[in-house]
């Protein structure tokens, strides 16, 4: 299972080792222990080393790599008087190993970069995941320097230094790595594809210690494998009682898309049966847009007893804002006990009550693309969106699904993303059809974490599919997709 972290979630899984009783000596002596092993085929190496514990990471490395007879040149940058803990200790070793180095400055800068031209391989450990600006000084110079080296390997150590965790954008000096050791799990801004420009191939590797990514929070990169063992067969002797009846409380006469589309993908998700609750004329639309589902006519006044017969509803898609629809949305939540899906128009009016939500005993999923992310909670472009997602599911238990590039998914405990889906889905009524597949999902009976996580792996995975032979994908191409790449995943087992 690969875990992605983001910078805060890296030290809370930092801190958590510490409090487990490692000290930061022994986690630096096992990070090293991960790196050498890359190294075995080179033999003249100059690690460039800051002062914090990503250069302590580089000085352990020194250390064990001149133990195995290898031409070891140390370049020392940042003030020694500031070094870490972990720093200071694995420096003085290697000092004590007469291991050759320089503290690099500006009036011994070129004689160093001289120096470095000799070597073979250049590794990165100047600055770690927790950098929050771009590299100065001398810092600035060295990493120019670096990256004029075109004919050398350059190999950063957990993050290529001047390169953002969260984000995968660089600031204004990074170094351009090309290979990159991570420890623990791959860091959040390398999905960003542009990162790949300076991170170069990625490898991660796994500290020699108990593992607490789980239990930290680190987020989970759900691939087809862990589809594969999520997604059920149908049964011998199933019908359509076996598969669930829900119910889609969504549509208008000026959105009647949105109904159409969420109700069809609930169809070809496998449910039993399908019902839209709607206005008559999106009830009329839907005869001829997808015959297998049922619709009744939206009532002035909802019931109890008009939920009674469904195992999960959705409310939201294209209902609007007015009046009707804040009355919907307020009855559903206080009138039904089923999972409930909200989505769209559900979740704006949602947001200006969020403390409704603490009266609900069901699990609860939220659907917003960023801008009703925003309307919801305050997002500040700086903000760890990882950590923020997952506290607000926390804090109003409910199965948060983010929409975006890689989607992101948490109930608080458990987080994910999604390792499926491209740029050639951005196109209106997407968001209408997941939340149709997580509604079938739910009501087939599939726990709702795990029905969240299929529906939004499955969904970019019949966008992938289309997107191999077309510019776009076109939200009621994907719908027709979902059958065959449910059968297509099952057949990988």
């Amino acid at each position: 299972m690969m875990y992605i972290g983001s910078q805060t979630l890296m030290k809370e899984y930092d801190q958590a080792l510490l409090n487990h009783g490692y000290t930061i000596e022994e986690l630096v002596d096992k990070a090293s222990d991960c790196l050498v092993k890359h190294f075995v085929d080179l033999d003249k190496i100059c690690i460039v080393c800051g002062i914090g514990n990503n250069g302590a990471d580089g000085y352990s490395l020194a250390e064990k790599l001149y133990d195995l007879h290898k031409d070891i040149y140390l370049v020392v940058v940042g003030d020694l008087e500031k070094f870490s803990q972990a720093a200071l200790f694995y420096y003085q070793r290697c000092v004590n190993k007469e291991i050759e180095f320089d503290h690099i400055s500006f009036e011994i800068f070129d004689s160093v970069i001289n120096k470095m031209k000799d070597y073979d391989v250049i590794v990165d450990a100047m600055f770690g995941f927790g950098l929050h600006s771009s590299p100065r000084g001398i810092y600035q110079s060295v990493i120019e320097e670096i990256n004029q080296f075109y004919d050398k390997e350059i190999i950063a150590v957990d993050i290529p230094t001047g390169l953002d965790c969260n984000s995968g954008v660089p600031y204004q000096s990074v170094i351009c790595a090309t290979k990159t050791i991570s420890f623990c799990a791959l860091k959040n801004g390398f999905l960003n594809p542009d990162s790949s420009a300076f991170t170069g191939e990625v490898f991660v590797e796994m500290l020699d210690t108990v593992d607490l990514r789980e239990k930290v929070g680190l987020y989970q990169l759900i691939e087809e494998e862990d589809i594969r063992a999520i997604l059920k067969e149908r049964v011998f002797d199933g019908h359509k009682g076996t598969y669930g009846r829900i119910l889609s409380i969504t549509g208008s006469s000026q959105y009647k898309g949105a109904a159409l589309m969420n109700v069809k993908a609930s169809v070809y998700s496998g449910s039993g049966v399908v019902t839209l609750m709607s206005d008559e004329d999106v009830n009329m639309a839907l005869s001829q847009f997808c015959p297998e589902a049922t619709s009744i006519v939206r009532p002035p006044m909802l019931r109890k007893e008009d939920f009674n017969k469904y195992q999960s509803i959705l409310i939201g898609c294209g209902i609007g804002l007015g009046l009707d629809a804040y009355r919907y949305v307020n009855d559903v939540l206080s009138l039904s006990h089923q999972p409930l899906i909200i989505d769209a128009d559900g979740l704006t009016i949602l947001a200006e009550n969020l403390d409704v939500l603490s009266k609900q005993h069901r699990p609860i999923i939220l659907t917003p693309h960023m801008g009703e992310m925003k309307r919801m909670m305050d997002i500040d472009e700086k903000d760890d969106l990882l950590k923020k997602v997952q506290m607000f599911a926390k804090e109003y238990h409910v199965i948060l699904v983010l929409k975006g590039p890689y989607t992101m998914i948490s109930d608080g405990i458990h987080s994910y993303r999604i390792y499926s889906g491209n740029r050639a889905m951005a196109v209106g009524g997407m968001g209408d059809t997941l939340a149709g597949m997580i509604n079938s999902f739910v009501g087939q009976g599939y726990e709702p974490i795990d029905a969240v996580v299929l529906a939004v792996y499955l969904h970019g995975y019949c966008g992938d599919i289309l997107a191999e032979k077309s510019y776009t994908v076109i939200p009621s191409k994907l719908i027709d997709a979902i059958p065959f790449a449910m059968k297509r995943l099952l057949k990988n087992r």
